[in-house]
């Protein structure tokens, strides 16, 4: 597990940070496996991870805030670490994020979802997105690919 806490991220080098604050986004960098790196990136309503890896380069910001969002103004963080999830290898197959996000029908923060992000042969894509951190696990660690 890698947190994302703001306390435990750091402003990312500029050659990273230019892209996003071209577009006012707010991005920090956070801690991760080695060889990973990983990003999360606020707008003024939600917020994402972004990942590199090795052959892999992946953004939250569709799947999380675009295409299936779980509610209004989805935003990564609570819990506030994400999981990695290893073959017998040791390298890392998937990302377990946690992304919270208002009701649409009684305004409250109280929506949660786990979206598992896999990673195969130098692609991502999204796996599931379960409501429980068991059900994501169980997602992880299954040979459904992307």
């Amino acid at each position: 597990m890698t947190s994302i806490r703001p306390e435990d991220c750091t402003a990312p080098p500029s050659e990273i940070a230019a892209p996003y604050l071209q577009k006012d986004l707010g991005v920090q960098q956070c801690p991760a496996p080695e060889g990973w790196r990983v990003l999360t990136v606020s707008s003024d309503s939600n917020s994402w991870i972004d990942v590199v890896g090795p052959g892999i380069s992946w953004s939250g910001e569709r799947p999380i805030v675009y295409e299936s969002p779980i509610g209004n103004f989805p935003s990564v963080g609570a819990p506030p670490t994400l999981e990695w999830r290893r073959n017998s290898g040791l390298h890392v197959t998937a990302l377990i994020i946690p992304v919270t996000a208002q009701n649409r029908e009684t305004f409250k923060t109280d929506q949660t979802a786990f979206y598992v992000v896999r990673f195969q042969s130098g692609k991502a894509c999204v796996a599931g997105r379960p409501a429980t951190l068991e059900a994501a696990r169980t997602i992880a660690e299954s040979t459904k690919g992307c």
